[in-house]
């Protein structure tokens, strides 16, 4: 197994499931319902298999958003994208345990979902959680970005 593969190791006594490195140890804690592993750079929502950056990118365009995304090297890890729509919305419901979201003046945050046909792509505005969808052109607003990736392939 690759040293950067995360190994995951059930603390059954605890019930607490961490992700341990080979390298280095990550913090875990259960809070609420809900288990979470992180380090100073990301957090991985174990009930979701999901790793999530606890800072945004800067505000982009869409296609500016899936680039930096994909380019992004973290952790050890280079599959890093644009959450879908479902994934965003879970990040939206996890904002307070994720921490670092833009939740003032009607902040919204693109995910890599199509919305019909023409460029657009759905958002969810992090400040009140309503979902729409912006046009992916270089002379429209720039949407804020957070990159994700699946824990488990």
């Amino acid at each position: 197994m690759s040293k950067k593969r995360l190994k995951l190791k059930k603390m059954a006594k605890m019930g607490v499931v961490c992700l341990a490195v080979t390298t280095m140890f990550l913090s875990c804690e259960v809070v609420g319902d809900e288990e979470v592993v992180y380090n100073d750079n990301y957090m991985v929502l174990v009930d979701y298999e999901l790793m999530v950056m606890k800072k945004d990118m800067a505000k982009s365009t869409w296609s500016g958003a899936c680039t930096m995304c994909e380019q992004l090297r973290l952790g050890g890890f280079s599959d890093w994208r644009l959450p879908s729509q479902g994934e965003l919305a879970i990040l939206y419901n996890e904002r307070n345990v994720i921490g670092g979201f833009e939740t003032l003046n009607n902040t919204r945050y693109w995910s890599s979902t199509p919305y019909g046909a023409g460029g657009f792509y759905i958002y969810i505005n992090f400040t009140d959680g309503s979902v729409g969808n912006h046009l992916n052109m270089s002379n429209q607003q720039p949407l804020a970005v957070r990159c994700v990736r699946s824990t488990f392939r």
